[in-house]
Order: structure tokens, then C-alpha cells, then sequence
């Protein structure tokens, strides 16, 4: 056919004759009818046919596509670490706790502080604010000191020499000292923290030197290891001694 189907077609005929019987006292005429039949059945389009299997390839070919990712997703997931949601949050916090700043949603912050300050462990936050209210009280009343950050307050060296010379009076004369001189300012109150109080110097002259505005979290360490220092000599008394 035009359309590319082939057709099934059955045919039957029949052939018509006269046959002529003569006798001696007659004649017969006798006829046979003729007849024709036929059928035909339309088997189908070979486009049609071809169209139906390239669709049934292409549903089993999704289909094996979206097997293979079931199993690679699978296979992934059972090569990742387990890990529990406390661990990861507790992960999240160390991280917040060594890069010394606040969460990026302040909501969060002030919903972590409420909860350690409930619990009665202070954070990371308030152990920096209750050791810069620490050095700011030993330091009240030293002339040209005004702690109120670990930063700029430290730049000239004279809060160092205020804190050191607190404790140990008889150390330095701390009425000869000036802003101007930095390089003296750093020299005095590290030498005489390691003499005194056996804190080791953590911070370098020639660096503090260099840098107009020392790095807090350089300042902050060796702040919290002086204080750590003056309490093995007994010299602060805390709540567990």
C-alpha cells in the first residue's frame, strides 16, 4: 500500500459454464453459477510498526537511565561519613569558637549566649569580655591606659607594663615610662612577665612594633596565658581555688 502496509487478501472465484446435454429425445441445458469472494485485512503500517518498537527502546532506555542513577546515589551515600547532627553542631561551634567572631544571624548569637549563661558555662564570648573587664579594672587609674578592646588599647605597650607592673610594682618604674617608646614599653612588661610570673613570650618585640594595630587574637592568648600564669602563683584567686 501507498502508506507502507501490507494487507492480507484472500481471493476465491468460481468459473460459469454452460454445458450442453443432447439426447436422441432432448436437449438439457444445464448452468452452473459463477461466484466471487474476497477479503482483505489491513496487517498495519511498517512506519507505524517501526515508530511503536523505537518508542518501546526509548521507554526501556529511561528506564535503565534512572536505574543506574538509583544505584550511583545509593553507592554515594553509603561512601559518605555518617555523621550525627550533635556532632556537626558541635563542629560548627569549635569553628565559630577559633575564628573569634559572632554568628552571621545575631539571633543565633544572642540565643547561644542565653543558653550557655542558663547552663552556667559561659562561651567563647563571654570569657573574652570577662578577661577584657579583668585587664580594664587592674589597669584603672595608670595614666595614658584605656583598655577597651584587645587590639588598638595594646598598640603603644603601656597596657602591657599597667597589668605586669599591678602585680609586681617593685618589677619596673612605670612612671618613667612614655607611649612614644614602644620598642621599651614591649621589652619591659615581656621580659618582666616571663621574670616574674613565668609567662613565656608569645609576642615578638619586632612584630608588635611593626604593626600599628597588634592582631586581638595574638593579644588575647598572651593575656589569657599571663592571667593563667598569675594564677599557679596564686597571685589570682578563681572560683575553683
Amino acid at each position: 500500500a501507498d502508506d507502507g502496509s501490507k494487507t492480507s487478501r484472500t481471493t476465491t472465484m468460481e468459473s460459469s459454464y454452460v454445458k450442453r446435454q443432447d439426447s436422441k429425445s432432448s436437449s438439457t441445458f444445464v448452468q452452473t453459477k459463477s461466484s466471487y469472494s474476497s477479503s482483505s485485512k489491513k496487517m498495519g503500517s511498517i512506519f507505524d510498526r517501526e515508530d511503536e518498537s523505537a518508542s518501546r527502546q526509548s521507554s526501556l532506555a529511561a528506564l535503565e537511565r534512572r536505574q543506574a542513577e538509583k544505584k550511583k546515589e545509593l553507592m554515594k551515600a553509603q561512601s559518605l561519613p555518617k555523621t550525627s547532627t550533635s556532632q556537626a553542631r558541635k563542629a560548627m561551634m569549635e569553628k565559630l569558637q577559633k575564628e573569634g567572631g559572632s554568628p552571621a544571624n545575631p539571633a543565633m548569637s544572642r540565643a547561644a549566649v542565653q543558653r550557655s549563661s542558663s547552663c552556667g558555662v559561659p562561651n567563647a564570648n563571654s570569657i573574652k569580655q570577662m578577661l577584657l573587664d579583668w585587664c580594664r579594672a587592674k589597669t584603672r587609674g595608670y595614666e595614658h591606659v584605656d583598655i577597651q578592646n584587645f587590639s588598638s588599647s595594646w598598640s603603644d605597650g603601656m597596657a602591657f607594663c599597667a597589668l605586669v607592673h599591678n602585680f609586681f610594682p617593685d618589677a619596673f618604674d612605670y612612671s618613667q615610662l612614655t607611649p612614644q617608646n614602644r620598642r621599651h614599653n614591649f621589652e619591659v612588661a615581656f621580659s618582666s612577665a616571663e621574670k616574674h610570673a613565668d609567662c613565656p613570650q608569645l609576642l615578638d618585640v619586632e612584630d608588635m612594633i611593626r604593626m600599628r594595630e597588634p592582631d586581638w587574637k595574638c593579644v588575647y592568648t598572651y593575656i589569657q596565658e599571663f592571667y593563667r600564669c598569675l594564677v599557679q602563683k596564686g597571685l589570682v584567686k578563681t572560683k575553683k581555688s
